[in-house]
């Protein structure tokens, strides 16, 4: 491990001061991602590597984050001003102005080589970058070389001329750690003193690249530069300079007080996260669990976007949100470092609505056994499980989702319906006073049909039924005659009598006409539930008086009487 490794942590430093000094109001330039980055090989692994010497004045200051080294073939490859330390027959020297270590083609093997290695592949990468086109016709001679307040995105960009940074510069990353820009120069390259290169939004110093053909490289005094300047000829940084990137030149790098710091790349932010359950009904209650990953030395940060409507719902790491509405919702999470870099992941929540039950039946009353059909009507569509509860006490109720089902006895009968669906998601719709029924009720006539034999002479006639009842619950029973005259007619339907037809009510000796119509009945006989094992008697009587005032003795007269079961 060479002391450049050794000292990554203050690189770091560095880089992280320069890359938030502030922020600025700019014109926006708009760039193009997916810029190829400029391979710099063995070159990467030098802060400052030039072909014809480095020189450090004599201003207090200068600090070399990193290796430096040269191709010149002369006495410590033309590096003065470092007080190195060492003798040339070994494999690098130091200098208390260096962090890393220096190299020449002066040294001890395998260090030529190495030196020769890295020269050649900056200047590969000075080919590389020049060779590029730009973006776009936007990207070329952009504020025709005078960068003044200006903010770059991602690309391309090419200059037939000089180019001057009179103020701050922006650099916009958009998010994106690994964006790339390259800025092509035909002519010098200068900042101005006391002017900034800003990176923001995740844009990194080791992305950056300057290519600079047939002119000087020149950091103002107390500027602040980013990037890898890759120019033909000279790079001279000012009194208190600072250079978060790399010196490659083809020709002198001259220090003054300067400061130049290898960037140490970061790796960018990568969103990730888990939710369960991932479908449901409503309300549902999702967990939210963040697994995103970021550079270790940075913080971050996260946006939570429930619905993917451009409204940050929850910034809290693992959080926990209801659902209260159908659908299917897109989640997004977006995750920010302290650098600015950000990534995004989406997810999927899909809401059902809830299960209602419902259902109807028929018929809803009658005289029991009732058989009675339930016929589902829950929503939506796609329950999995029903389980009917049809009030009688039966242990047989149905887990099918239209059911049949007999009520063996009298009574009314409350209906529950629980639906679940494949969430496990339940509703319960109950219907008081679903079903009601009437209990059993038989009645058995004896001595019908009636004869009523007329005896000359005698003005009323009469005779009497027997009726039997079987009931399982209180009954009466109420008469009519169903013949709408309310008259007796003779055998051959001549002879009317003009008299109604009466009947003795509960076995006692009171006669009341017998109406015609089953609104006006009257009660014959009422009990409580019983198997009867006596008969109740009906009395029947008719005064006999006749439309025609004749009637023959011994005719005989028939009549009809419906007995009706009431209410029970």
């Amino acid at each position: 491990m060479n002391r450049l490794e050794k000292n990554a942590g203050i690189r770091f430093s560095l880089v992280l001061t320069v890359a938030l000094i502030c922020l600025v109001t700019a014109v926006i330039i708009p760039g193009v991602r997916g810029t190829e980055t400029v391979n710099l090989a063995a070159a990467d692994n030098f802060a400052i590597l030039s072909k014809t010497g480095i020189t450090a004045d004599a201003t207090p200051g200068t600090l070399i984050t990193g290796d430096m080294g040269s191709s010149l073939d002369a006495a410590d490859g033309g590096i003065t001003g470092f007080a190195l330390q060492g003798v040339d027959t070994d494999v690098y020297k130091t200098s208390s102005l260096v962090t890393g270590n220096v190299y020449t083609i002066k040294y001890a093997d395998p260090t030529p080589a190495t030196i020769a290695t890295a020269v050649t592949d900056m200047e590969a990468a000075y080919s590389d970058a020049t060779g590029r086109t730009s973006s776009g016709d936007g990207f070329v001679n952009v504020g025709g070389g005078s960068l003044t307040n200006q903010n770059f995105t991602p690309g391309v960009y090419t200059w037939t001329s000089a180019v001057t940074i009179p103020t701050d510069l922006t650099l916009d990353a958009q998010g994106d750690a690994n964006a790339v820009w390259i800025f092509r120069t035909t002519g010098a390259l200068t900042i101005g003193d006391s002017n900034k290169i800003i990176l923001m939004n995740g844009a990194q110093a080791d992305n950056i690249f300057w290519a600079v053909t047939g002119g000087d490289t020149g950091l103002g005094a107390n500027s602040v530069f980013c990037g890898n300047i890759l120019d033909t000829s000279a790079i001279i940084l000012g009194a208190g300079a600072t250079l978060n990137g790399r010196a490659l030149a083809q020709t002198a790098v001259t220090l003054g007080g300067s400061t130049v710091t290898v960037p140490v790349p970061r790796v960018a932010p990568v969103a990730d996260f888990t939710l369960t359950p991932a479908s449901g009904t409503i309300p549902l209650n999702v967990i939210f669990t963040d697994l995103s990953s970021h550079d270790p030395s940075a913080t971050i940060t996260w946006a939570w976007d429930f619905e993917n409507d451009g409204t940050i719902d929850n910034t809290t790491q693992s959080p926990v949100n209801t659902y209260s509405a159908e659908g299917v919702n897109t989640v997004n999470l977006t995750v920010t470092d302290s650098y600015g870099a950000t990534a995004t992941k989406l997810g999927t929540v899909t809401v059902n609505a809830a299960p209602i039950a419902d259902f109807t039946f028929t018929p809803a009353s009658g005289a029991a056994p009732l058989t009675v059909i339930f016929t589902d009507n829950s929503t939506p569509v796609g329950q999995v499980s029903w389980a009917w509860d049809f009030g009688d006490g039966n242990s047989t109720d149905a887990n099918v989702q239209s059911p049949v089902h007999t009520y063996t006895s009298g009574g009314t009968y409350a209906v529950s319906l629980t639906v679940t669906d494949g969430n496990l998601a339940t509703d319960t719709k109950t219907v008081t006073d679903a079903v009601v029924t009437q209990d059993s009720f038989e009645i058995t006539l004896v001595n019908v049909p009636v004869s009523l034999p007329l005896i000359s002479g005698e003005t009323t006639t009469n005779t009497d039924i027997e009726f039997y009842v079987n009931s399982t619950t209180g009954w009466e029973v109420t008469a009519y005659d169903a013949d709408a005259t309310g008259y007796m007619t003779d055998a051959n339907a001549v002879t009317h009598l003009i008299e109604p037809f009466k009947v003795r009510q509960k076995s006692d000796n009171l006669y009341v006409n017998l109406p015609t119509t089953s609104i006006s009945a009257v009660q014959i006989q009422s009990g409580m539930a019983e198997v009867s094992g006596m008969p109740y008697t009906l009395g029947i009587q008719q005064e006999v008086r006749s439309t025609d005032q004749s009637l023959s003795g011994g005719n005989v007269y028939h009549i009809v009487v419906t007995l009706t079961v009431g209410s029970l």
